[in-house]
């Protein structure tokens, strides 16, 4: 008897040890069936072709409550030929009148909308994918995705591929085309890719996904995705685009008068399934938005985001943070300087996959302009794939102008797991990097360190960073020099589900402390939130408490050449802010803070309003405004900002953009009129004008440009 039991308990204990793995070891399967005739893209499912596809309806909800069963049925299918992945999808709803769909513009805001999303991971490595969604009008958003839970978002990488809607009687439908050689993938006889599928219900705030569900799960959590199976001899093909473009315009600056008639090229060939090539040649950017002026009221550099599309596109691959904005490539330094465009001669980008290397190599060359001298910028960048979803990588970077050479690199290890103590995420990183490499200068490192545990109940994120005095990269973004840094953040979420709450939010701690090199104290942050709620609606609610010490070493100047002394400061700040759902037709936010400013006190208020007018016309504007005493003063600043946006259809989009402030006195205004005549090819207008608000209103500056892209592939 004792020996039955003890084999009883035996046999217990193997199943306690073995089921666990095998239910994790499961993942979902969608096999994709070959097709001889290809549907219509139109939006109705009804072609003979989807009667062949399987038929997938097993969703469940991720928000508002991971696992529960969805209001409404959700089915897609997947089928292709010779040279195209199609994918159909059904989403039924009782009520369509109901059925929320404002945006038509390509790369406009669906999220806002129902709509479907949907991610491949060619490799199916878990380390990167490919992001496409759409809503009931059949607007395109598409996007790069890296890192870990995908968090590196590159929505301006631009796709070939199309997508037809329809709103029925029983809810929507879509119908999606993906030519194979959109993706980079593997050379294999069969293909698998992980994959995943998102349908928002969004006037119920209802997430569905078909796998990857629970608390710390998600749709971006590659490693949870399912298989995308039976793509059997499927090619990429090496198809050369080749997008020659000319800008025609004038512009009328200073009181002279220029015309201007410039020629270009971009190319971009796969080299390998896995590797691609872009090159271009007397470089134009003519068709990219304004900056965005900021008054600055800290001592240190604003950061500006890219917006060129050449250096956008797979920009993940060469990032190598040190923390903040700080980074070891930062390719606003190619072709700006002092806020004045560089010509950009031509240059090349290699990036993809050899092996189980990513690989990211750019080449760029600038002409001379007035005191810039022509100038060569090089960046190679390399990870190397570790376990799961890690990675081991090196960067190096270097600007030779002229007798001028300068060279910077850096190494740096990152470890992902999404099954830490059971289901739970973690992140451990480690950079390094030095910059000066021909002198060998002295204090010239810098290195950033951190652990990061983000999960949904607890976030919690402990860093050390530090920057010497002589780090300089050249091509890199350094906020502030000589310091080390220590940051510590601790979020509770628990969720509620009742009452019309879906979660509350406990900023237990946010702190950060920088030292000087030799360990004095020169500031600090500490921030506590005692309650912040998320509603059912998508709505949000916040209070925060400020503390905040900093030590300038020398005077610095802020708003209207008023002075902070260098000193010693210690000051408290008080906050309150609300985000309301982008699901309404008004939507925004507004944040109110108010306390001590250096040895003054300072109240800001800020906000932004979006109106949906209706699927062609939206309108909004933003604005900060800063009342500041200090040094028996009295600073006032405003900034002021405004968009008006009208969508003629999916390929025919145009914007007027207005920004001012009371520090430069200027309203820039910017019109952009944009046409797709066909995927992948653009017809530009762009008007800037620049008009003096100072003393009296007059114009100074009006620059006019019409840019023609055409794409053709051979």
């Amino acid at each position: 008897m004792n020996s039955l039991k003890h084999q009883y308990l035996t046999l217990f204990s193997i199943l306690l040890l073995v089921i666990p793995g095998l239910l994790n070891a499961q993942s979902k399967k969608v096999n994709a069936v070959k097709v001889s005739e290809s549907p219509l893209i139109d939006g109705l499912l009804n072609d003979e072709a989807w009667n062949k596809g399987i038929s997938i309806t097993d969703f469940l909800q991720q928000e508002p409550v991971p696992g529960n069963t969805p209001s409404f049925k959700t089915e897609f299918k997947i089928i292709y030929d010779d040279n195209n992945l199609y994918i159909g999808v059904m989403c039924y709803d009782d009520e369509p009148e109901k059925i929320i769909a404002r945006e038509m513009k390509w790369d406009g805001f669906i999220s806002a909308d129902d709509n479907i999303k949907i991610i491949f991971d060619t490799f199916n490595d878990d380390r990167s994918a490919y992001w496409f969604g759409t809503n009931p009008l059949g607007a395109q958003n598409d996007a790069l995705l890296t890192g870990f839970e995908m968090s590196g978002f590159n929505e301006d990488w631009h796709g070939i591929w199309e997508v037809e809607c329809a709103i029925l009687e029983n809810g929507w439908s879509a119908e999606f085309r993906f030519p194979f050689s959109t993706f980079k993938f593997h050379d294999k006889q069969i293909q698998t890719w992980g994959f995943n599928i998102l349908r928002v219900i969004r006037r119920k705030n209802e997430d569905l996904l078909w796998t990857s569900i629970g608390k710390n799960l998600g749709f971006l959590k590659m490693a949870e995705a399912g298989d995308l199976t039976g793509l059997e001899n499927i090619k990429r093909g090496n198809p050369v685009y080749l997008m020659p473009y000319i800008s025609l315009g004038s512009q009328f600056v200073n009181g002279s008068k220029k015309y201007l008639a410039e020629p270009g090229l971009d190319v971009k060939y796969g080299i390998t399934e896995t590797l691609s090539l872009d090159a271009t040649f007397n470089t134009d950017f003519a068709q990219v938005e304004s900056d965005r002026a900021r008054i600055n009221l800290t001592r240190f550099p604003l950061f500006f985001p890219e917006k060129r599309e050449f250096f956008l596109e797979g920009r993940k691959t060469f990032d190598f943070s040190l923390g903040g904005n700080n980074n070891l490539f930062y390719s606003r330094r190619i072709g700006i300087s002092r806020n004045q465009e560089i010509p950009i001669i031509g240059g090349v980008k290699l990036v993809g996959r050899v092996g189980d290397f990513e690989l990211g190599f750019i080449n760029m060359q600038t002409a001379e302009k007035g005191s810039e001298p022509t100038t060569n910028y090089g960046t190679f960048r390399t990870k190397y794939d570790l376990l799961n979803s890690s990675y081991a990588g090196f960067m190096i970077t270097n600007k030779l102008s002229g007798e001028s050479n300068t060279s910077s690199f850096g190494g740096d290890i990152h470890f992902s797991f999404n099954d830490f103590l059971g289901d739970k995420n973690l992140i451990v990183h480690a950079s390094a990097a030095k910059s000066d490499l021909q002198n060998s200068g002295k204090n010239s490192w810098a290195g950033n360190f951190y652990i990061d545990y983000p999960n949904d109940l607890i976030d919690s994120y402990l860093g050390y960073r530090f920057i010497q005095s002589n780090f300089d990269p050249e091509i890199g973004f350094i906020s502030r020099r000589g310091f080390q840094q220590l940051v510590y953040n601790l979020d509770i979420s628990p969720r509620i589900n009742r009452g019309g709450i879906k979660k509350l939010q406990f900023e237990a701690i946010e702190s950060s402390m920088i030292f000087s090199g030799n360990g004095i104290l020169q500031s600090a942050a500490f921030a506590v939130s005692p309650i912040g709620i998320e509603f059912d609606s998508g709505d949000e609610i916040g209070i925060g408490v400020h503390r905040v010490f900093d030590r300038p070493d020398r005077d610095f100047e802020i708003f209207d050449n008023t002075t902070i002394n260098a000193g010693s400061y210690w000051y408290t700040t008080y906050g309150i802010g609300f985000d309301s759902s982008p699901m309404r037709n008004i939507y925004g936010e507004a944040n109110f803070i108010t306390g001590g400013y250096y040895s003054g006190n300072r109240s800001e208020l800020e906000g932004r309003v979006t109106f949906t007018v209706n699927k062609n016309l939206t309108v909004g504007g933003d604005f900060t405004y800063n009342y500041i005493t200090i040094n028996n003063n009295t600073l006032k600043t405003s900034e002021i900002g405004g968009r008006i946006a009208y969508t003629f259809s999916k390929r025919v989009n145009s914007s007027l953009f207005a920004q001012w402030n009371n520090e430069q006195n200027e309203l820039n205004m910017n019109y952009r009129f944009n046409w797709k005549p066909k995927i992948g090819s653009d017809f530009y207008v762009v008007i800037n004008q620049l008009i003096s608000t100072e003393n009296k209103i007059h114009s100074k500056d009006i620059i006019i440009l019409a840019k023609f892209v055409w794409m053709m592939v051979i």
